[in-house]
């Protein structure tokens, strides 16, 4: 198994991680309010939290293996040899959005960490739970420049790739 694929896995693994935790908590939080007409107050809370860390952790590694949603319809409007510029020009402008959203999240996640201001039911820092938006785009950011040097460096394969 080559050395990609392992980081690949890690990142797979880390979300599986996080989705069976969630579920487990929703269950535990159903049997608890429908069985027993008690609940718990922090469950909900936690669970929209690891969602939150999920959707931005799980966006990252679907950059990282190319599984996500795209179209491509709109390539057929150009001349063939203009698809890989459109291709490249597109992962350019991904990864510019990526580094601002990057940016603008690390500053927001410690202005909130700074201000204060903690969730109701846990206590936790606000500034800890959005921190989850960053990382994910920061790790999205550094799979799409590994994309696009793997691109520059051996466009043949991506050509079969298309």
């Amino acid at each position: 198994m080559n050395e990609e694929k392992v980081k690949y896995t890690i990142e797979g693994l880390f979300c599986v991680l996080l989705l069976v935790v969630m579920t487990v908590l929703m269950f535990t939080e159903v049997v608890a309010r429908y069985v027993f007409a008690s609940s718990f107050i922090w469950i909900e809370e936690l669970t929209r939290y690891l969602f939150i860390w999920l959707t931005f952790i799980s966006a990252a590694y679907v950059t990282a293996t190319q599984s996500h949603i795209k179209v491509d319809a709109a390539l057929s409007v150009f001349p063939k040899k203009l698809h890989l510029a459109i291709k490249r020009a597109g992962l350019l402008i991904w990864l510019v959005f990526s580094i601002v959203i990057t940016y603008v999240g690390f500053n927001y996640s410690l202005t909130m960490l700074s201000v204060g201001g903690n969730s109701p039911s846990l206590g936790i820092a606000k500034g800890l739970i959005y921190l989850g938006i960053p990382i994910g785009y920061l790790l999205m950011s550094i799979r799409l420049v590994l994309n696009l040097y793997k691109d520059i460096t051996n466009p043949k394969m991506k050509d079969m790739e298309a």
